[in-house]
């Protein structure tokens, strides 16, 4: 099978793409704007990859998508800080651009696996019912509240491949992913930028690391199932491995086993931290208004919470249990390399392979 992967230098994509592109089944090529993730991802593993922009009706991508088999897009703007900065960019990318993407598989007749979001479902409303693809309704804030942009965008993108495959009859699988946390998903930073920050675990690692308070936004209340992309891996290949259980799905992956407050992840963080590094200076933990950490228009949904129940009918079953003792983040903690907990340009990360655990340095290098 030949498989083309837009956005593959991403966290999601470049977890994917090497998972993928070990299955000898499978001719798998990458394509993304540049290649950073990969390189650290694939280290001296060869892979085939092509810088290509989805922009601007590129015919580049026409001709890749006519010569593959199955299409995964997943590129977008992710970042919750960038929805509020930068708004156009994030609707021109994750609705216009990916809009070239799923027309050019409709063209050609193909299969597109496409990465939607969980936060399409928007608010709960104290709700604790969990969120159903075919059942729950979409409810986002007011137009005011700038942070549902990127919501709005990419339910918009969900409604257009729906209609082309009434239409058109385009063979599509969307996946809405629910928290996602591994190896390589952001960069730490060593200062804080209410317009550039990371996602929160990364956030918190970050933190944790250079020794700054970990901020809990509105006292951390909000509820979110953290998966870990091993798990979400495993996941889009029973996706793929069932394509006509999965043709015209809306799908969620995610873990409603790891459902945890975001103040309760960041004291299992605090906690974990240290374990690994008892000499360093002593986590400390930071309420801050909305506004204050990320800027005006910023509203959230106070839980996320998937229903599975199509990955449990194609077998697809996460780790059961995980969240109690907070395993989830086990192995994704970064081993201390100075018991101070402070770097110098290096940062060791465990990161799973072959079902051990082995330690890294995840830092850029040239190819």
């Amino acid at each position: 099978m030949r498989i083309a992967i837009f956005g593959a230098s991403g966290f999601v994509g470049s977890n994917i793409a090497h998972h993928l592109a070990r299955n000898p089944a499978y001719e798998t090529r990458l394509f993304d704007l540049e290649e950073r993730k990969l390189a650290l991802r694939f280290e001296n593993e060869s892979y085939d990859f092509e810088p290509v922009s989805i922009a601007n009706g590129n015919p580049r991508v026409d001709e890749i998508v006519s010569e593959s088999d199955l299409v995964f897009d997943l590129a977008a703007y992710v970042h919750p800080a960038m929805f509020l900065a930068r708004p156009l960019d994030v609707v021109q990318l994750n609705f216009f651009d990916c809009l070239n993407v799923v027309e050019a598989c409709v063209r050609h007749r193909k299969r597109l696996i496409h990465f939607s979001t969980s936060e399409v479902y928007g608010k709960a409303h104290g709700s604790s019912d969990p969120f159903r693809e075919d059942t729950t309704d979409l409810v986002l804030g007011p137009v005011g509240k700038t942070r549902w942009i990127y919501s709005c965008a990419k339910q918009l993108l969900d409604r257009m491949i729906h209609a082309h495959g009434e239409e058109h009859g385009l063979d599509y699988t969307l996946v809405r992913p629910f928290n996602f946390v591994g190896p390589l998903m952001d960069k730490y930073s060593r200062e804080w930028r209410h317009d550039d920050n990371p996602r929160v675990f990364a956030n918190f690692m970050s933190a944790l690391v250079y020794g700054r308070p970990l901020q809990l936004v509105e006292g951390g209340r909000s509820r979110r199932c953290f998966t870990h992309i091993d798990d979400a891996v495993a996941a889009i290949q029973a996706i793929i491995d069932h394509p006509e259980a999965m043709s015209r799905q809306v799908v969620n992956v995610g873990n409603p086993e790891n459902e945890t407050t975001i103040r309760g992840l960041a004291e299992l963080m605090s906690a974990r931290y240290r374990a690994v590094c008892p000499a360093g200076p002593a986590p400390r933990i930071l309420d801050v208004a909305a506004r204050d950490f990320y800027g005006d228009g910023y509203e959230d949904c106070d839980r996320r919470l998937p229903d599975i129940s199509k990955l449990r009918a194609i077998g697809s079953v996460p780790p059961a249990g995980a969240g109690g003792n907070g395993a989830f983040v086990d192995g994704l903690f970064p081993a201390a390399s100075q018991t101070s907990g402070r770097h110098s340009g290096r940062l060791t990360m465990l990161v799973p392979r072959h079902h051990r655990m082995r330690r890294v340095a995840v830092i850029a290098r040239p190819r």
